[in-house]
């Protein structure tokens, strides 16, 4: 998704995910978001309002995609759960929500990455997304779709994807 072509969470919810989850019979899908506590009632409420409780697996581990990469314990406790979540729930496909002004990424990424340089911030949100899709793809073979997302505050741009 382009730049120029951003739309609402809500809207991508709507219009990407909720056609194909909420026929499904089993939780599709794991979400990965981070721990800012800016966004977690915003997802939880659009995912409700979209009739998708109980459609997903919610994780959570700080810089989202950079908490799957950052460090070889982060990647196993992230390829642990989504492990039990394949096996117990039948995930097939992974959603990363990273977000904007993201202290993860100030924290622990050099130089740091904030919203004074949007461009850099950008750029380094879809470098760390497309190695976490690596990890992800490469490590388990059921994983059919990977999605990751970049929530400004009103907003949601597609970083990466596969297939």
């Amino acid at each position: 998704m382009a730049e120029q072509d951003q739309m609402d969470f809500e809207s991508y919810v709507s219009e990407k995910i909720a056609p194909r989850l909420s026929k499904a019979a089993k939780v599709p899908l794991l979400m990965l978001t981070c721990m800012d506590s800016r966004y977690p009632h915003r997802i939880i409420q659009t995912m409700d309002s979209k009739g998708l409780r109980g459609k997903y697996d919610q994780l959570i581990l700080a810089g989202a995609s950079l908490g799957v990469v950052h460090k070889g314990e982060w990647t196993t406790t992230f390829l642990d759960q989504l492990g039990f979540a394949i096996k117990e729930h039948g995930v097939k496909e992974v959603m990363i929500l990273d977000h904007r002004d993201c202290g993860a990424y100030k924290k622990l990424l050099k130089p740091g990455v904030g919203p004074e340089d949007p461009k850099k911030e950008r750029d380094a949100h879809i470098e760390i997304c497309k190695k976490a899709i690596g990890v992800i793809t490469k490590t388990c073979k059921k994983i059919e779709e990977v999605h990751c997302l970049l929530l400004p505050i009103e907003t949601v741009e597609e970083l990466a994807s596969w297939p």
